[in-house]
């Protein structure tokens, strides 16, 4: 039993830190503000079909624990302008959850983790955007996850954009899982997760 939550802790963790990687999406929309020639204030939406949300969690003495959400959604709104008035919300559903073993998949979704019959959602919501380069940001923002709270920072980089109201972002970060009270399997299962995200954000 020990030998199993392990390796969903960290894949809880890793889908933890798919929501924030979303909210980092924000962040890059944010700095592109700034260099796009083209006018971007407004409001962007975030769909599944344009979001690629990867995670993982290293294991001592073998591959790490890797996993992606499948339904994340969410909405950007821009100022170009007064970059730090931007905020971004995103919301991922864990029940989408997905690794690549159905019994840690089928953990993650369980009341020992997720707990998704009670807790479905989670969300993030910016509180602060700043812009630390030409095409990146770092977005902090809130995590709301089996009703708990905590404060997370993402690292964002706007890789294009385009005058069909199209922004292209790669997001980068993680956290620690012993903060959100998941602390089974250290130190074999490492207590920090690993984030990478890309996708592209629509004009709405």
């Amino acid at each position: 039993m020990t030998r199993h939550w392990p390796i969903n802790f960290a894949s809880r963790y890793l889908l933890l830190l798919g929501l924030v990687f979303i909210l980092g999406f924000g962040a890059l929309f944010t700095s592109s503000l700034r260099v796009s020639a083209g006018p971007i204030s407004g409001t962007y939406v975030l769909t599944p079909s344009n979001i690629d949300t990867g995670f993982s969690v290293r294991v001592l003495g073998r591959g790490p624990v890797l996993g992606e959400f499948k339904n994340v959604t969410g909405k950007m709104i821009l100022n170009q302008n007064r970059p730090e008035k931007s905020r971004v919300n995103v919301t991922v559903d864990l029940r989408s959850v997905k690794t690549n073993n159905d019994r840690v998949t089928g953990f993650l979704k369980s009341s020992a983790m997720f707990d998704v019959a009670n807790h479905p959602i989670a969300k993030f919501q910016s509180t602060r955007i700043v812009i630390t380069g030409k095409y990146s940001a770092e977005v902090e923002g809130v995590l709301s996850l089996r009703g708990q709270r905590k404060r997370t920072k993402l690292s964002v980089k706007i890789t294009n954009t385009n005058s069909r109201g199209r922004v292209a972002f790669e997001v980068s970060g993680g956290f620690f899982r012993s903060l959100y009270g998941m602390d089974a399997g250290l130190p074999i299962y490492a207590d920090k997760v690993n984030l990478k995200i890309r996708g592209t954000g629509r004009r709405g």
